[in-house]
């Protein structure tokens, strides 16, 4: 008997350390936002980095009936300047008081010019990825000039510049020029199968941000190498069949259009029996409606809804037909996601290959891209219709 209470009694010892690595809340930095920036001074062999964390001001939120300050910020800015980033955070630690906390980091925001430089971007990264703290749906955006101004931007309706970021990036269904914002998990995968990929673009503009564009980071590398317009990410987001809405603007029969997009499709064959030779045939069906017109011609009439339709598919074509060229002769990379599709459908053929997919052979810029489009126009607005009703009376 003895030794089944002492049993129990250890059991219950157990239960009770549930609580042994316990802090206390208010000893808690706790970070929205992170920006990494090559230092303005220059020391010693390694880059110096810039880190600023923008720590979350419990009492700006609150109100004077509550107990807070309402003329004090909801954030503050700190940056520390450093080889090491580890070292950084540590620093903070004796800055601040209190020791950064990154689990609710909204958005990273790193500087152009740093991405630029060979493996700064991955190390950065690296460290972020492998923190216990970090949260796989934390997003990374590219700041085309100084990353930490972006976290000094202070909107009008977000309390903090940090979640703002992320709030504009959400409106990639209404503005076909965004991409899907790139999360830390999305990215630690492109790291580690080495594909191309995208990087939002962020810029600083007066009292507000603004997303336009791209950067195309280098699988392999993880550098910055090139960055696309947004005009230019409508079409990549047309190829891969990530465009959840937004419009177009085209000419009819010089009558200026513009057709917004409800829907989007995009089916990818790949022939690839001749190893030397690929053929990618792209398949892109859109479903929208005429939003607004410039001209005096009815889109009842059947016949003219025929060119307007013929004039769409061309622009639509025009566009992704532009892309697919500058990937292939100018920058020379796939950032597109065929090579993710050649090693799903055809991995045999794909290990044979992939070392000259962009390099040696250069299969990739040498393959034949055919792109096929087509419409689907369902509503035409109420305006003609009342302008047919009124000619018909």
């Amino acid at each position: 008997m003895n030794k089944k209470y002492l049993f129990l009694l250890c059991c219950f010892c157990f239960f009770l350390t549930g609580c042994w690595d316990e802090m206390n809340i208010e000893e808690r930095g706790f970070v929205v936002g992170v920006a990494f920036d090559l230092a303005e001074e220059q020391s010693g062999d390694s880059p110096m980095i810039t880190m600023t964390n923008q720590f979350v001001v419990p009492a700006g939120f609150g109100t004077p009936s509550e107990g807070g300050n309402s003329s004090e910020k909801p954030y503050s800015n700190l940056s520390v300047t450093g080889q090491s980033l580890f070292e950084m955070t540590r620093e903070m630690a004796t800055i601040q008081g209190n020791a950064p906390y990154y689990e609710h980091l909204q958005s990273i925001v790193v500087a152009e010019e740093l991405a630029q430089e060979p493996h700064m971007f991955e190390n950065v990264m690296d460290l972020l990825i492998r923190d216990p703290e970090m949260r796989r749906e934390t997003r990374v955006v590219v700041s085309a000039k100084k990353a930490k101004d972006i976290l000094e931007i202070e909107p009008t309706l977000e309390p903090l510049p940090a979640m703002h970021i992320n709030t504009v990036n959400d409106n990639i269904d209404r503005a076909g020029g965004l991409i899907q914002p790139l999360r830390i998990g999305e990215l630690n995968e492109y790291m580690l199968e080495e594909y191309n990929y995208l990087i939002p673009i962020v810029r600083a503009f007066e009292d507000r941000i603004i997303f336009n564009g791209a950067g195309i980071f280098d699988g392999k590398s993880n550098q910055l190498v090139d960055t696309i317009s947004g005009l230019e990410i409508f079409g990549v987001n047309l190829i891969t069949g990530k465009l959840k809405g937004g419009f177009i603007n085209f000419k009819a029969k010089d009558e200026k259009m513009v057709y917004e997009i409800k829907q989007a499709k995009s089916n990818i064959k790949i022939e690839a029996d001749q190893t030397d030779h690929i053929t990618i045939d792209i398949e892109i069906d859109t479903e929208g409606n005429i939003a607004e017109t410039f001209g005096g011609r009815s889109l009842l009439d059947e016949n003219y809804m025929e060119v307007v339709n013929k004039h769409l598919r061309e622009e639509i074509k025009h566009q992704v037909t532009d892309i697919l060229k500058k990937g292939q002769e100018e920058i020379g990379m796939d950032f597109f996601g065929f090579s993710k599709i050649m090693r799903e459908k055809h991995y045999k053929t794909w290990e044979k290959i992939k070392g000259d997919w962009e390099d040696g052979k250069n299969i990739f810029q040498n393959a034949t891209i055919n792109v096929t489009v087509e419409n689907t126009i369902r509503t035409v607005g109420t305006t003609n219709r009342t302008k047919d009703l009124k000619r018909s009376e």
